[in-house]
């Protein structure tokens, strides 16, 4: 539903690069998805990092022109994983 709306999915799924069968789930759904990578984040600590990856997720969306999944760090950074 998410990707068929064209919405952006925020999650922590740190694991997700390793299982294939949730990776191509996502991609299968057409969703551009953003995970954290800590697993140790408090709430405030997440949306903090969502709130430094903004700027930078918006350009990788902007260029994209299908699903993808990509990390998102804690001091903002983001990695196209997919």
């Amino acid at each position: 539903m998410a990707g068929a709306k064209g919405w952006i999915v925020l999650g922590k799924d740190r694991a997700i690069r390793r299982r294939e069968n949730e990776r191509q789930a996502v991609l299968d759904a057409n969703v551009k998805l953003f995970t954290l990578t800590s697993a140790n984040l408090s709430g405030q600590d997440m949306a903090e990092a969502f709130v430094l990856a903004l700027p930078r997720i918006a350009r990788v969306v902007a260029a994209s022109t299908g699903p993808l999944i990509a990390a998102v760090y804690r001091d903002g950074k983001v990695k196209l994983l997919r």
